[in-house]
């Protein structure tokens, strides 16, 4: 037989102003209710099944719960969803208004939230704190904002933080805050930070990437670094340190590069995008340094369209055979005053004399190249080896150019 039983909870506000919020308690996973948005509760007890109280649209089976707390005057309901991180444990607090909408798993320090097609406002995630031996992963349907706040985190199986849900991803760096993230060796994941969808950076803080499986960043749609934006960091990656379908857009913020086995940052053509700038890279603002060491056979920015440097310190070097500074499956376009390019690469030519044999370039471009304004220097002084190629047509208008020859003799 069901019963089911009403607990009233207006009664409380009339007891005193003090009680604000509820807060029901499950292991390392807490839910925070504003006490203004209950009205009632209702328990369910059925002998053929577990008991269970239901809040909000949420059930929980009393025998999971560990306790319900009433909360004093001043302590307000969170407005994001926080996960703290400490050691070889987790702690995430759920605002009970989009509890019902949430499935949260924590084991150790390893955390996973998933979000319910129901759930069809923006939400926020705050992750916090220390662990070498954690992780984050979402799942869901609709955008959000996640916020990476002084957050250190090392996972012993798979991806740091990894965001799956086809929406526009804003990651947040608050001023002043740096952000290490590592991810598992010999894993199954695509990067250390993985985003699925579009992702957008904002806020000035640090963000460093190590990428111990393959690379250290990769999102499936574009990645977008605003004007403000800070730092990232890359200091070791498998194959690319950002590897991006669709676009990649700098608008402003430092990006450093250094110990990849792969490109420095590779951006592709996404198949089933239509957008007009798919496979392109727009550096806009900011500055980019890449430096692909002794790595063979390998691009420190590479795209598979149009690529438009404007108003960008880019700075790429290298000492490996076959390496192509900056390559460009599309047209070039380099513009603007403050405009700075420097490409030295130091190598001959990779696997010479095989059919697979690959000559080291400053820059490479398969189609046009138009410059106007700014300053590009790429250097090539290896053997067979040269600063700049222009498969296509060469269209100099102003700017200062020193590719080893003249600006005329390009190509």
């Amino acid at each position: 037989m069901k019963r089911f039983y009403t607990l009233a909870v207006i009664a409380w506000l009339a007891m005193s102003a003090a009680a604000q919020t509820m807060t029901v308690w499950q292991g390392n996973v807490s839910y925070v209710y504003p006490v203004e948005a209950l009205s009632q509760m209702t328990y369910q007890n059925d002998a053929t099944a577990a008991s269970s109280l239901m809040v909000l649209e949420k059930a929980f089976y009393t025998d999971a719960i560990d306790s319900i707390t009433v909360n004093p005057a001043g302590t307000l309901a969170s407005e994001y969803v926080e996960v703290a991180y400490s050691g070889d444990e987790a702690r995430v607090v759920v605002p009970g208004t989009i509890a019902s909408n949430l499935t949260v798993s924590v084991s150790g320090a390893d955390v996973s939230i998933v979000a319910a097609e129901t759930l069809a406002d923006e939400y926020t995630y705050r992750l916090t704190g220390s662990s070498t031996n954690g992780s984050f992963s979402q799942q869901g349907s609709y955008k959000l904002t996640l916020i990476l706040d002084d957050l250190s985190l090392t996972s012993t199986t798979g991806a740091a933080i990894s965001i799956q849900n086809g929406k526009r991803i804003a990651v947040q760096l608050p001023s002043g805050t740096t952000t290490t993230l590592a991810d598992a060796s010999n894993g199954a994941q695509k990067a250390c930070f993985f985003i699925k969808g579009h992702a957008e950076f904002s806020g000035a803080g640090t963000l460093n990437l190590v990428g111990n499986t393959k690379h250290a960043y990769a999102s499936n749609e574009y990645t977008i670094l605003g004007k403000d934006f800070g730092t990232i960091n890359v200091t070791s990656a498998v194959t690319d340190g950002l590897h991006v379908d669709q676009y990649y857009q700098m608008n402003g913020g430092t990006v450093n590069i250094a110990g990849t086995g792969g490109d420095g940052i590779d951006v592709a053509v996404t198949s089933d995008a239509t957008d007009e700038l798919n496979g392109q890279v727009l550096l806009l603002g900011g500055s980019v340094t890449v430096n692909t060491g002794a790595v063979e056979d390998v691009k420190g920015i590479k795209s598979e369209a149009d690529f438009t440097i404007s108003g960008a310190t880019v700075n790429v070097q290298g000492t490996g055979d076959g390496v192509k500074g900056i390559r460009v499956e599309g047209n070039l376009y380099v513009n603007g005053a403050s405009t700075s390019v420097t490409v030295y690469e130091a190598g001959t030519t990779y696997h010479a004399k095989q059919a697979d044999q690959s000559k080291t370039h400053g820059i490479k471009v398969t189609g046009d190249f138009t410059f106007d304004g700014g300053t590009i220097s790429s250097k090539a002084p290896g053997e067979k080896a040269k600063a700049c190629e222009v498969d296509g047509t060469y269209y100099y208008i102003s700017g200062e150019i020193d590719c080893g020859v003249s600006a005329s003799a390009i190509g």
